[in-house]
């Protein structure tokens, strides 16, 4: 796990924990230095402190001769200019570490 930063919509910049592989399709980080204690948390449960990064959801085949089984996880989207880009809406396809996977659904931030 690596290290990164998460700039929210208020414009406040957090601490956020994901693979390098994730990092480097989530988009660019951003500039300036970490200036809120509260932690981005992929995971975050709703009684859990923190916030909930802006992100995209994502699917691929377990096998791709057979679509029955998927795997699923969430991508969290560094800024909001990387959001805005085409690359991250709904049918768009993200590679991440070499394998190929759609995005099926955009979710905003949440705190």
């Amino acid at each position: 796990m690596a290290r990164t930063k998460y700039l929210a919509d208020s414009g406040t910049i957090h601490r956020l924990v994901m693979s390098a592989p994730r990092i480097a399709v989530a988009g660019t980080p951003p500039a300036g230095d970490i200036d809120s204690r509260i932690p981005a948390k992929v995971s975050k449960s709703n009684r859990e402190y923190g916030i909930r990064p802006r992100g995209v959801r994502l699917m691929r085949p377990v096998n791709p001769t057979a679509t029955d089984k998927v795997y699923r996880a969430f991508l969290p989207v560094l800024t909001e200019t990387a959001w805005d880009a085409a690359g991250f809406n709904e049918d768009a396809t993200v590679t991440i570490g070499g394998v190929a996977w759609k995005v099926t659904a955009r979710v905003p931030e949440d705190y």
